[in-house]
């Protein structure tokens, strides 16, 4: 791993774990206002993170561990959203601690 300039950066999102019989389920609870994840416009409070870079996150230390990087570089993130009678599942990918969202690859 490379030794990155400056404190790691995130994305701005606070999750909450949620406990429901023998699964843990991160859920939005909150957005840094101006934050990657509020200023892309695709990520709400309530929202289930799945997936960070592809791997399975199931605590909210394990998703900080691989949300955390370098300032600028990409990351991609899995949410489920339940609308209405419908589960959504959905990608998003960020650049961590600044505002822009990476067009889809």
């Amino acid at each position: 791993r490379q030794a990155a300039a400056g404190p790691p950066a995130g994305i701005g999102i606070v999750f909450k774990e949620s406990r429901r019989n023998s699964t843990t389920a991160l859920v939005v609870k909150q957005l840094a206002p101006g934050g990657p994840a509020d200023s892309s416009g695709l990520i709400s409070v309530g929202d289930i993170l799945l997936k960070v870079d592809g791997k399975e996150v199931s605590t909210t230390e394990r998703a900080t561990e691989l949300i955390l990087g370098p300032r600028g570089s990409p990351i991609t993130l899995t949410f489920k959203r339940f609308a209405e009678d419908k589960v959504d599942k959905f990608s998003v990918t960020l650049s961590r601690g600044t505002a822009a969202v990476l067009p889809p690859t």
